[in-house]
């Protein structure tokens, strides 16, 4: 059982390396994007949007919540790449007949998209933190919690958008998950306001928003850069989007592999 535990994890191993090497190239091409993305958006949320009466720190809000949604931005195309595979012309398949249980080898895409989505949301801080430098408390920082975060956060998102995409017929379908979906879920789910604002406004929508798995990523790193005060308890948002991650994996995995009829 060992010998083809490790003989499995091996295989796992080379799948997982194959796809890092096939990100490397266009890795730096992606911090640029990121970084235009970034700071655009953090300096007209912390110049210029405040000036309309909105929080003084709603720069460093900005980007913060960007760390937090940093990973849909870049697997969601990877999602579209893994539909038009499935109804196109399957290279997956030549993953799935190596000596490593099919189940396995699908579950290392979500592991490889998160990966991915981490060496980009882990710069993400960094590149807005210079231009609202000033509304930044480092005594309020748990570089703790929000390394936890960052990783939660990106096996999150990759199963979700794995998730979505064993559920579409094509890649069709898949685009009109994104104004359908991951939108609403995002702009609903504390995008651009706490969830205690929500419950002050009305605590039965906020906890109807509890429902929402996208507030718990973005509350929970608001959490640990912005500090606790108005933000979901922290331990509550790992636990959840923890427990949203297993569920959408579970689910991902099982449709995908259903679809590629593996036995």
């Amino acid at each position: 059982m060992f010998r083809n535990f490790f003989s499995y994890l091996s295989v796992f191993r080379q799948l997982l390396y194959a796809d890092l090497l096939e990100f490397k190239p266009s890795y730096k091409d992606r911090l640029i994007d990121f970084y235009i993305y970034v700071s655009i958006s953090v300096v007209v949320a912390g110049y210029m949007l405040t000036k309309l009466g909105i929080r003084k720190d709603f720069g460093l809000f900005t980007a913060a919540t960007t760390v937090a949604l940093a990973g849909i931005f870049e697997i969601f195309p990877r999602a579209m790449v893994l539909v038009a595979d499935i109804t196109g012309n399957r290279v997956i398949s030549y993953d799935i007949i190596l000596p490593i249980p099919s189940w396995l080898a699908i579950t290392r895409i979500g592991f490889s998209d998160a990966i991915r989505s981490f060496a980009l949301s882990i710069f993400t801080l960094p590149f807005g933190l210079p231009f609202i430098w000033n509304q930044f408390n480092p005594s309020l920082f748990s570089p703790i919690w929000f390394g936890f975060f960052l990783i939660i956060n990106a096996l999150f998102f990759s199963f979700f958008s794995m998730l979505l995409a064993s559920t579409v017929k094509n890649i069709n379908y898949l685009e009109s998950m994104w104004m359908r979906v991951i939108f609403p879920l995002m702009t609903l789910g504390t995008f651009q306001f706490t969830w205690e604002t929500l419950y002050d406004l009305s605590p039965t929508w906020a906890y109807v928003a509890l429902l929402n798995p996208f507030v718990y990523p973005m509350e929970g790193i608001r959490g640990a850069i912005l500090g606790q005060a108005g933000s979901l308890p922290m331990w509550f948002c790992l636990t959840a989007t923890l427990s949203f991650t297993l569920v959408c994996g579970f689910i991902g995995v099982r449709q995908v592999t259903k679809r590629l009829d593996c036995v």
